[in-house]
């Protein structure tokens, strides 16, 4: 499932936000790499701020594993995963839902779903191809959600 706008979710919004600032067209990779751990921070403090008891920032999947899942819902078991920059948003998306299912793996409270945000413009010829698209709902056949978000710079 892949939506683009006209999402209501908070996070998602948030994402939307702190995207909304980023630098365009820049070739200095160290000050995009910049821009793009700026826009994350912004992106994790403004969720922590709608709700610290249920919005978790940056939860450790397992100790072992040393990956990290940027905020979970504990009130709707959800995770979202913001890969600010849309490129190689796939390998990325596929990382993502490793660490779900790891996750789900490890504990007794299970996620339900993971909402993947990225930006359209690289992400979406990727993630809307068929075989994430076959993914997408063979995970959903077997108990995960995923849908994936596009966001753009306004």
């Amino acid at each position: 499932m892949t939506q683009t706008e006209g999402i209501d979710d908070p996070v998602v919004m948030a994402a939307q936000a702190a995207f909304s600032v980023r630098l365009r067209d820049s070739a200095d990779v160290s000050e995009n790499t910049k821009n793009a751990q700026a826009i994350a921070k912004s992106w994790r403090s403004a969720v922590h701020e709608l709700d610290p008891d249920r919005f978790q920032i940056e939860q450790l999947v397992a100790p072992a594993l040393d990956q990290r899942i940027d905020i979970v819902d504990t009130e709707t078991g959800w995770a979202y995963e913001f890969k600010v920059s849309g490129k190689n948003a796939s390998a990325e998306f596929y990382k993502n839902v490793v660490k779900v299912l790891m996750w789900n793996e490890k504990r007794k409270n299970k996620l339900s779903a993971l909402v993947f945000i990225t930006e359209e413009r690289f992400g979406r010829p990727f993630l809307d191809a068929p075989m994430p698209q076959a993914y997408i709902e063979y995970l959903s056949r077997h108990g995960l959600k995923v849908t994936v978000v596009y966001i753009r710079h306004h």
